[in-house]
């Protein structure tokens, strides 16, 4: 939605479950020194190595889903993703539900892609789903993303980030749990869609197997043709972040001071400082951004990824509260506030 914000305070959606799952670690270092990835880039971006993946992005969701499901029989599955899921025309969703729930759901398997933002608007769309059908009594999140050469060159695809392979998963429930929903709030700035499309026609197929996607230059051509500027781009990530995180947190009656832990994507270091860090006031202590820098940036599952790395790291004493951030691009801003139990 624009403009407003939509936001929604949950009474009893709680995480009952979560997984987390990571490729090999490459150290930057060796890209470096290979050649693939220039010096100067390294140094803003601050990331010392990257998770890469010999799984495709549904066998992680499936190993992320494992860890999460426990005893749960989730009537609902959302699967979330912000690249191609290894087949076209396909349900990668249905795929992942056949292998971790025992036979049909009561509601729906399907895919959500709100690209980098997907693991939080699957949240919120499985807690608003929870909260509006008392039949369904548990709901699964699985997310996974996958940069595989050549299709993407994920050391020079984006300016300040660097792209890892990854997948994670959560369950949510009714009555109790490991974390507590408090509140989610959404935002959308169209406006910004560009960014990704630049000057690019539309295709009947993907060329990214003929030629590697680089954002940089979509980016480019964004900003000879609308007369945006980069500053004005900023500015304009800067409002969406700052409008879901004071909502989300109003909704959830506390504030960023009070959170144990403040988690923004992970980004490079210095996108990390000028677009959340500083806007916002986080002490990076508290915000998990040396694991971003070790895994990389992977896509939609960051956000869960880092609530598994929090519970199975006993990171969470009673009560403490994680405040999530994510962006995704079109633009959508996304905010969720939990709390331990």
């Amino acid at each position: 939605m624009c403009g407003e914000g939509v936001d929604v305070r949950f009474d009893d959606v709680w995480i009952t479950g979560t997984g987390g799952v990571l490729g090999e670690l490459l150290p930057v270092r060796q890209a470096v020194t290979d050649g693939r990835y220039a010096a100067a880039d390294a140094a803003e971006a601050g990331m010392t190595s990257v998770s890469v993946s010999v799984e495709s992005p549904p066998e992680m969701a499936v190993r992320a889903g494992r860890l999460a499901l426990g005893t749960a029989s989730p009537g609902l599955h959302l699967h979330g993703a912000a690249r191609f899921q290894g087949i076209d025309l396909w349900s990668a969703s249905c795929w992942i539900a056949s292998r971790l729930l025992p036979g049909p759901l009561a509601g729906l398997s399907m895919q959500v892609n709100a690209l980098c933002n997907s693991g939080l608007a699957a949240l919120e769309l499985a807690a608003t789903t929870l909260t509006a059908r008392q039949d369904l009594r548990e709901a699964l999140i699985t997310v996974a993303d996958w940069f595989p050469e050549p299709a993407v060159d994920r050391w020079n695809l984006d300016s300040g980030v660097l792209l890892g392979d990854g997948g994670a998963a959560a369950v949510l429930g009714r009555g109790g749990g490991q974390l507590r929903l408090l509140s989610c709030v959404s935002w959308t700035d169209p406006s910004l869609e560009g960014l990704q499309r630049g000057n690019e026609p539309f295709h009947a197929a993907s060329p990214a197997v003929l030629k590697p996607l680089v954002l940089r230059r979509l980016a480019r051509e964004f900003y000879a043709v609308s007369g945006r500027s980069p500053a004005s781009v900023v500015d304009a990530h800067v409002t969406g972040v700052r409008t879901v995180v004071a909502q989300a947190l109003a909704e959830a009656g506390t504030t960023l001071d009070e959170a144990r832990w403040a988690v923004p994507p992970f980004v490079g270091r210095t996108s990390f400082r000028f677009g959340y860090a500083q806007p916002l006031g986080l002490d990076p202590a508290r915000t998990l951004v040396d694991l971003g820098l070790s895994t990389g940036h992977m896509g939609g599952v960051d956000h869960l990824y880092a609530l598994d790395h929090l519970l199975r790291g006993d990171l969470l004493a009673p009560g403490d509260k994680v405040v999530l951030i994510g962006v995704g691009g079109g633009f959508t801003f996304s905010c969720a506030v939990l709390q331990a139990a």
